[in-house]
């Protein structure tokens, strides 16, 4: 096995899964995500893949976990409870520490490539 770990951009296949966020953390709209999955540890602590959510606002819990987040396409507002909303767009990156409770408002529909580690 290899331990250089690609992304199939251009060719994802279908979904690994598809969702809406839970119902009680759902804000204005119901959303689809589309999860695509890469790799993943033995132990299952750090995983990679693609993710995709259409628009709306939903409350985000990372509970326990890192996440380094790099947007492909869209648009979204990510506000931290007692932060300032950030604006997100194709090209940034950046890491939702394991005790991030926030909100995701997508204006467009927005893909990011995620690396997660776990506990």
């Amino acid at each position: 096995m290899s331990s250089f770990i690609s992304f199939p951009l251009t060719n994802l296949g279908e979904p690994h899964r598809t969702y809406a966020p839970l119902p009680e953390r759902q804000l204005e709209g119901v959303q689809t995500c589309h999860n695509w999955n890469v790799d993943k540890t033995a132990d299952e602590t750090v995983a990679t893949g693609v993710w995709e959510v259409t628009p709306g606002a939903y409350r985000s819990m990372k509970e326990g976990a890192w996440e380094l987040c790099v947007i492909l396409s869209g648009v979204a507002e990510i506000t931290e409870d007692g932060g300032e909303t950030v604006t997100v767009r194709a090209g940034d990156a950046f890491v939702l520490k394991p005790d991030f409770v926030g909100t995701w408002k997508v204006l467009e529909t927005t893909r990011k490539i995620w690396v997660l580690k776990n506990k």
